[in-house]
């Protein structure tokens, strides 16, 4: 589970787990693949540096987007593998 984010500079985040665990990631190239323009805004710094801790993960917005913290934790930022692409992808 994510106890703590903290936005670094460009996309990078270091995020804290409650195993004492800390990641660094950089999720630029993620962004710059997906297709799906609920994610693909946070391209804009802007919105990027406001990610906060939600339910355990690190998410963005009204939580509408967000990552799985195993695949945080991994080093995987996959969107397809989420069970709810095609919901996001209604949007």
């Amino acid at each position: 589970m994510v106890i703590k984010a903290k936005y670094l500079k460009d996309y990078e985040v270091v995020v804290y787990f409650s195993n004492g665990q800390i990641r660094q990631i950089d999720l630029l190239p993620f962004l710059e693949s997906t297709n799906l323009a609920l994610v693909k805004k946070y391209l804009d710094k802007s919105l990027f540096k406001n990610v906060r801790v939600e339910y355990g993960t690190i998410c963005w917005g009204d939580n509408e987007f967000d990552i799985n913290p195993l695949d945080i934790y991994n080093g995987v930022f996959e969107a397809a593998d989420s069970p709810y692409i095609a919901e996001i992808q209604k949007h």
